[in-house]
């Protein structure tokens, strides 16, 4: 088994060009969740990270190395899949969702 490397996602999303994405769609899901205590929207942030850090993992895994450019990529899908199920959970649920 290789070495294992700890992704630095705010390096990632600044180097992919995807931090202001990944930012907005922070906000989305902060406005969608409603008002939120400090502690519960931080929590909310930190497992998004999580989740796009195990997805960024999964798919260098899978590919067995990553370019700047297949971070972006795996990046934008993410971000892009996270927003339209927030767009779709907003359709049906109302804006709270």
């Amino acid at each position: 088994m290789g070495p294992t490397v700890k992704l630095d996602l705010t390096t990632i999303l600044e180097a992919t060009g995807e931090l202001q994405h990944f930012l907005d769609l922070g906000a989305a899901r902060l406005r969608a969740e409603g008002p939120l205590p400090e502690e519960a929207s931080e929590e909310l942030i930190f497992s998004m990270a999580d989740e796009l850090e195990e997805h960024l993992r999964a798919m260098r895994d899978r590919q067995g190395s990553a370019s700047i450019g297949d971070l972006r990529v795996w990046t934008r899908t993410w971000i892009d899949g996270r927003q339209e199920a927030l767009a779709q959970k907003q359709l049906q649920g109302g804006e709270r969702g």
